[in-house]
């Protein structure tokens, strides 16, 4: 008997020791699963907000691309700045009441509000003129003469402030961006040249008036002193090269390699050589004129540029092309050759040898030229428009980009 309470109170603990133990394991897995369960909500709520967050991102990006298209000349569903010189002038893209909450006032006619084209993302944009501290409108261009474009209150194109502001559920993504349209290249003559030049032969003509409007230049300007420019015969100067003076020494020195560097990475057409030869290349073919001492027409753009790594490129046979053509070294056109544009080039340029040539634009050389020392027709007729067509419709430039805080 008393063997048998011992027993049944020994039981009896152990039953309530199993008790205690099936309750705390049973607490410990109650704790677990609600902490994994929370863990789990926030690891939904953090991936819900990453999502959101990069759909919000990819709609801002669109936002500013959007306006990048539609700032340019040619755009299908152009933005047109019709006041550029005005601090108050404002462009909207995006709903009448998204744009209303950022400034748009429909009876202010300095602001105009355009519906935005991508409906798939959300996202509303604003458009201002950028200005310096003091309040001056800035521009992108040219303004001391060397080629090479910079911020500006008196020349070129304008910098356009873009606000884009995306959206996706809960999350908001803003980015500033600055924009620009390239302004034409700074053509100070129909040919420019840093070291000496010669020009010969009868058939030579460098026409420094504009053959397309009324922007007259001379016909030669160099860095150099005078009597660094040279005619054979003599009678040249005056009569075969013309212009607003027809020469003119000590001109400003430009920053030829920033010119090409500023066009390159554009190139519809790129070539890396050492001291080769292309013949009859063909990047457009301009419509001559009546005359090869007339302008030549072209509906075509394009940007060549050739790496001579230090060395030169012959371009023989016919050669063509309409835009801008950019070498990085020396340039030999010879034989048949017509451009209509800019031709760029570091070192020096040889305009030589038989057959018909017309370069309708301008030619900018960071060496000398030699200009028809074999024979031939030999031509540069300055053309303002033909400079002016070769930037007015390429995509604006991205000058700055930063995603701003919320």
């Amino acid at each position: 008997m008393k063997i048998k309470k011992q027993f049944d109170t020994a039981l009896n603990n152990e039953r309530g020791m199993v008790l205690v133990v099936s309750l705390l394991l049973l607490a410990a897995l109650t704790i677990l699963g609600t902490t994994n369960v929370m863990q789990t909500s926030t690891d939904l709520k953090i991936s819900s907000n990453y999502k959101t967050g990069e759909q919000a991102f990819y709609a801002v990006d669109a936002g500013i691309e959007e306006a990048r298209a539609r700032l340019r000349k040619t755009a299908a569903y152009p933005i047109t700045d019709g006041h550029p010189t005005s601090t108050q002038w404002r462009a909207y893209i995006g709903s009448d009441v998204k744009a209303k909450g950022k400034g748009y006032d429909s009876a202010n006619v300095m602001h105009i509000r355009v519906p935005s084209l991508q409906a798939d993302l959300d996202y509303v944009i604003e458009i201002i003129h950028q200005t310096d501290p003091s309040g001056n409108i800035l521009y992108w261009g040219d303004s001391d003469g060397d080629g090479d474009s910079e911020r500006n209150v008196t020349t070129g194109e304008n910098i356009y402030l873009v606000m884009s502001y995306g959206y996706s559920g809960t999350s908001r993504r803003i980015v500033d961006a600055e924009l620009t349209r390239p302004p034409p290249v700074n053509t100070p003559a129909a040919l420019y040249v840093e070291s000496a030049t010669t020009i010969m032969g009868a058939s030579t003509h460098i026409i420094g008036t504009d053959s397309c409007g009324s922007d007259d230049k001379p016909g030669i300007v160099t860095t150099n002193a005078a009597g660094s420019i040279t005619y054979n015969p003599s009678s040249l100067l005056g009569s075969n090269v013309t212009g607003t003076p027809n020469e003119s020494y000590d001109g400003t020195n430009m920053d030829i390699q920033s010119m090409i560097d500023s066009f390159k990475g554009d190139a519809d057409f790129a070539y890396t050589v050492s001291s080769a030869t292309h013949t009859g290349m063909n990047w457009g073919v301009p419509t001559p004129g009546a005359t090869l001492q007339d302008p030549s027409s072209c509906s075509c753009n394009n940007i060549v540029y050739y790496d001579t790594q230090g060395t030169d490129i012959k371009l023989m046979g016919g050669t063509s092309g309409c835009g801008i053509l950019l070498v990085d070294g020396d340039l030999d056109m010879s034989g048949g050759f017509s451009w209509y544009g800019i031709i760029i080039a570091t070192g020096s340029i040889r305009y030589t040898g038989g057959g018909d040539k017309n370069i309708t634009g301008a030619m900018i050389s960071g060496g000398a030229v030699d200009a028809d020392v074999v024979g031939g027709n030999s031509n540069i007729v300055y053309c303002g428009s033909a400079i002016n067509a070769q930037t007015e419709n390429r995509p604006l430039r991205v000058l700055s980009w930063k995603e701003m805080e919320m």
